[in-house]
């Protein structure tokens, strides 16, 4: 595989790997907890084991973060912003607000390391859900069309009663019971087990009255009929869903929006990849539909799924935003790059402006430069 491994996409992949270090060490680089103690000379760490912190004594020894404030935290001596650049922080330095503090006199660096964490959670997280959605329909109908999949009228009805009925029970467990949504997710990997061992077993015992499945004709309509709807009714429209606002909605909203796009393209790669010598040569050799597809079609395509799954994160983040810039979406306790941007609009407290504004355009510049190298890549990614 040869990529353009200019400066800028290398300086772009630290970038990213910086971003994504800063989320994950999110708890040891900004907040009040200690990290490690000495206490009595028993080494603790409260950073992990949150019950230990009442029981650490006046005299111990502790190692703080290299931002001793939590998103919550309000400095009493400034309860009013300050900007990083306020005289009455000179000659403070253990203490200092590097990069000023809210109206409400909360660190404004804490903020910035915390919303990295909830602004890759989401954007990763729904691309992820994004791309595997979509990828496995797009060349689902890309590869079967509508002449390669024979069932009967029997086999679809069971299909199709189970699949709408393990669906609503999953959703409204999820909706008016207010399950996690670790639990929702493998009650939908259950249920998708259950529909193809149904399917097997219908199958075998059912052989009559059977006719071709239009699969590329279903999907190309689903995706039509998502595509129909203008992005910003359907997102109000599911965000009133959810009755409790949470980090899960947003990825689970952002995911319904953005598989069309991924499913779309790989329809299309998968047609004009088909007919190619070596797919046929593997159909003749007797390989297994979801081998051909796993093994051939997807490694030739991945390149070009690379630049789009670029693009959506950044999307993602900058749609995350202009939620929390608005107050919708999030938990009033989470904190965010949108959330910053909104308190500081009347440019009263420029800071807060700036600094999220210039974190979402590094972000993005950063993968708009990955998948522009990627695009200029005409390899095979396993060659």
């Amino acid at each position: 595989m040869m990529i353009n491994r200019g400066i800028l996409y290398r300086l772009s992949i630290f970038i990213i790997f910086f971003y994504i270090a800063v989320a994950f060490l999110a708890p040891f680089i900004a907040g009040d907890t200690p990290i490690i103690c000495l206490n009595n000379g028993v080494i603790s760490l409260p950073i992990i084991n949150s019950g230990i912190r009442n029981e650490i004594s006046e005299g111990s020894k502790c190692l703080m973060p290299l931002i001793p404030f939590s998103t919550q935290n309000i400095d009493p001596k400034y309860k009013t912003g300050i900007s990083p650049f306020d005289k009455r922080q000179s000659g403070v330095f253990k203490s200092r607000h590097w990069m000023g503090t809210d109206k409400l006199g909360r660190d404004v660096a804490s903020a910035m390391v915390h919303g990295s964490a909830i602004a890759l959670k989401i954007g990763f997280l729904s691309v992820f859900f994004s791309f595997i959605i979509g990828v496995s329909l797009g060349m689902a109908a890309g590869y079967y069309q509508d002449n390669s999949i024979k069932m009967s009228w029997i086999q679809l009805s069971a299909d199709f009663l189970f699949f709408i009925t393990g669906v609503y029970y999953m959703w409204m467990e999820f909706i008016v019971f207010n399950d996690s949504f670790y639990l929702f997710l493998l009650g939908s990997i259950f249920v998708m087990i259950c529909l193809i061992i149904l399917h097997k077993l219908t199958g075998k015992f059912v052989t009559l009255y059977q006719f071709y499945v239009p699969v590329d004709i279903v999907i190309v309509k689903i995706i039509e009929i998502r595509k129909s709807f203008p992005g910003i009714f359907l997102l109000l429209a599911l965000i009133s869903i959810f009755r409790v606002p949470s980090v899960w909605n947003i990825v689970i909203i952002i995911t319904i929006l953005s598989w069309a796009d991924f499913a779309r393209l790989t329809r299309g790669d998968t047609l004009s990849i088909k007919n190619e010598n070596y797919i046929i040569s593997a159909q003749v050799l007797g390989f297994s539909d979801i081998r051909i597809m796993w093994r051939h079609i997807l490694p030739n395509i991945l390149p070009t799924l690379i630049v789009a799954v670029c693009f959506s994160i950044g999307g993602a983040v900058i749609l995350e935003s202009t939620l929390s810039f608005l107050g919708i979406g999030l938990p009033v306790e989470e904190v965010s790059w949108g959330k910053l941007m909104a308190e500081g609009r009347n440019m009263r407290y420029w800071w807060l402006v700036f600094f999220p504004g210039l974190a979402i355009f590094v972000l993005v510049l950063s993968l708009n430069s990955i998948a522009s190298a990627w695009q200029k890549s005409n390899f095979n990614m396993f060659s």
